[in-house]
């Protein structure tokens, strides 16, 4: 016999409001230790380095001060999102509830579970558009809410700040990164950022998980089964003394950077606690259904892109044969999706 939990899950909605707000959340559990989290933000944030020339001189009696401290600003912005999900809850049932428990559900319960189920799947696209998305106020999803962490780095290089010259950014394609150059790429990677970033604290290389793929089977050809990877989900660039360590995001498959920073660097925005976020559970024009809104806000972005904390990467991975070419020429970029 079908539950009728219609009434429930509008109930629901009020009851478990703050919960069903920050399930969204819970699919970058993996990655937080990764990410700096930044809860309720709204719009635009003003980060920035701040630059200052300290150091003691020889003593004398003239004061001799002097000003030099100065901040790059650097903004990064987080946007107001909606979703309405109309459903219907017992089309649901069947996908949540198909093995027998020893208490059997209340209604309420099922319907906690069916909201919290299309919250995550929010939470999901979020996370998979993390690096990619652009935004676009007409757009219809999560890759049209925000800019992506790559998104806003190609805007920096097209906007001249972020270059050669200035330090933050570094241009690979000439050399596919293969099972047989990927040390050797990543290693010149690791030796071109600035000093004051590679002599800092424990840093991380941002990238997709062909580049590990691709850096395992080099470690091996090279050294055999040595060390770096024995241990249990040892990730370090060996030449790095432990210093940089890899972190391997498959939202980063469909796109052409890399990135070497800090956590503190790593923004993610979002806000489910203020006046502007909600989550209702209502009843639509069909008796079968109901509908499902929620408003937040969600956005990422760079606190700084100056080179003591961040180094971008244009590169490309190996280039396959396409084997459906009668000429035999390569096929596309693999890291162009």
């Amino acid at each position: 016999m079908a539950l009728t939990i219609n009434d429930a899950l509008i109930a629901a909605g009020t009851k478990y409001k703050k919960e069903i707000l920050a399930a969204p959340v819970v699919a970058f559990d993996e990655v937080i230790p990764y990410f700096t989290m930044r809860s309720g933000v709204q719009g635009k944030i003003v980060g920035g380095l701040l630059s200052v020339d300290a150091q003691l001189r020889p003593y004398r009696t003239e004061k001799g001060a002097d000003g030099t401290f100065s901040i790059t600003p650097h903004e990064w912005e987080t946007f107001l999102g909606d979703l309405v999900k109309e459903f219907d809850p017992n089309v649901v049932l069947g996908s949540l509830y198909t093995e027998p428990t020893a208490t059997k559900p209340d209604q309420m319960a099922i319907a906690r579970r069916i909201a919290l189920e299309v919250a995550l799947k929010v939470g999901e696209a979020l996370y998979d558009n993390l690096f990619t998305a652009i935004r676009n106020p007409t757009g219809n999803d999560s890759s049209k809410l925000f800019n992506g962490f790559s998104t806003i780095f190609a805007s920096a290089i097209t906007a001249g700040k972020a270059s050669e010259a200035i330090g933050n950014y570094k241009d690979f394609t000439a050399t596919p990164i293969t099972p047989d150059t990927a040390g050797d790429v990543l290693d010149e990677m690791y030796h071109s950022i600035n000093r004051v970033l590679r002599r800092g604290k424990k840093f991380s290389l941002y990238c997709p998980p062909r580049i590990i793929d691709a850096y395992e089977k080099w470690y091996q050809i090279n050294f055999g089964h040595t060390p770096w990877n024995a241990g249990y989900q040892q990730k370090e660039l060996h030449s790095s003394r432990g210093k940089l360590q890899f972190v391997e995001l498959d939202n980063m498959e469909d796109q052409d950077y890399m990135f070497i920073t800090v956590k503190e660097n790593m923004n993610i925005g979002f806000d489910n606690s203020s006046d502007y976020t909600t989550v209702e559970i209502r009843r639509p024009d069909n008796p079968k259904t109901v509908q499902l809104f929620m408003k937040s806000f969600f956005g990422a972005g760079f606190e700084t892109i100056m080179p003591e904390y961040l180094c971008g990467f244009k590169f490309t991975t190996e280039v396959e044969e396409d084997p459906d070419s009668s000429t035999g020429s390569n096929g596309s970029n693999a890291s162009n999706g």
